[in-house]
């Protein structure tokens, strides 16, 4: 199976499990994202190659958004959460 056949079924890559662990320990919400430049940081990545690996996780649901100056990616609340 090709990364991209993984991709569309949901299946998750290496590189995404990665940027879901930093984002973990960054303890990344709405109101503090991480930015693809820190994300690429750490993991050692271009900030282009983390954008658009991001993408599939946002469309999954699993990661968030929040665009314009001090933006970034976030975990989303699930509902019942506090």
């Amino acid at each position: 199976m090709k990364r991209g056949d993984r991709v569309a079924t949901g299946e998750l890559t290496p590189a995404h499990q990665e940027i879901l662990q930093v984002l973990r320990e960054a303890r990344a919400t709405y109101a503090h994202p991480v930015s693809s430049e820190e994300i690429g940081r750490r993991l050692r990545l271009t900030p282009s190659y983390v954008r658009a690996i991001t993408r599939a996780l946002v469309r999954m649901g699993l990661v968030a958004v929040r665009r314009g100056n001090g933006g970034g990616y976030y975990l989303p609340r699930r509902r019942g959460e506090c």
